[in-house]
């Protein structure tokens, strides 16, 4: 196992301490915690310099050395990341938020906005075809190199809108299988009342949809299964998941 580099040890325990020490600001005379009003993660001013230890640390337990690991001269773009990572994930009055917790809560204002609208297929549907453009491209790739699993990478790996909104994901050969990621906002804000959807609705109806819709789009036959209690969601390519089963067999 790849171990940190001293220099991005020594950085972050000595930003982390100047953290704990603003923290331990906000305690009063006898000890006791002060009711504090928003969200902070100690860094405020220090972007620049949390950055570049982390920039430090990712170059020291990179496996690929490459540009994708290399962020020189983001400093402050990368400290402003990590900072929003802090604070989202001290985040936990109310409940635990993750940090895909504002993504989750906009998709859901939108899902139920549908809903009352009594129409949540017909407005996923143009809500997926907004992914028309970058799935064309692939659908043209696919066609020319016969390459199907490319649709699953689209849909996924492609484009932030999955990726920053779903959880860990499994991959293997053709599939991809993950959490459905509302569950845990939805059981706040349904006690709150602020939505009546369900994780099942959401999944049959708007997720659901959204597969047919780029399956049409890329020209590839993708299938997602059916909802269960545990919230696990499997997208395959059946013609490929089929055929490694043959061979396995």
């Amino acid at each position: 196992m790849h171990k940190l580099t001293g220099y991005a040890t020594v950085a972050i325990s000595t930003l982390l301490l100047a953290n704990a020490a603003m923290a331990g600001a906000h305690k009063s005379g006898e000890g006791k915690s002060k009711k504090q009003i928003g969200q902070y993660s100690g860094f405020e001013g220090n972007e620049a310099e949390l950055g570049s230890a982390v920039i430090a640390a990712i170059a020291g337990v990179a496996n690929n050395k490459g540009e994708k690991h290399d962020f020189s001269g983001r400093e402050k773009e990368v400290g402003l990341a990590i900072s929003k990572m802090i604070k989202t994930l001290n985040s936990n009055s109310a409940y635990q938020h993750e940090m895909n917790d504002a993504l989750v809560k906009m998709t859901l204002e939108f899902i139920q906005h549908a809903k009352n609208m009594g129409d949540i297929e017909g407005i996923a549907r143009k809500d997926a075809m907004t992914q028309l453009p970058m799935l064309s491209r692939v659908g043209k790739i696919i066609e020319s190199t016969g390459r199907k699993e490319l649709a699953l990478v689209a849909i996924t790996d492609q484009t932030t809108c999955f990726f920053q909104l779903a959880g860990e994901v499994e991959r293997g050969p053709g599939y991809v299988r993950y959490r459905a990621p509302y569950g845990h906002v939805l059981t706040q804000t349904r006690r709150m009342g602020m939505h009546d959807l369900t994780e099942q609705e959401i999944h049959e109806k708007w997720t659901k949809t959204h597969i047919e819709v780029w399956s049409e789009l890329v020209g590839v036959k993708m299938q997602i299964s059916d909802w269960q209690d545990d919230g696990m969601v499997t997208l395959s390519i059946p013609e490929l998941t089929e055929a490694m089963a043959a061979n396995a067999g």
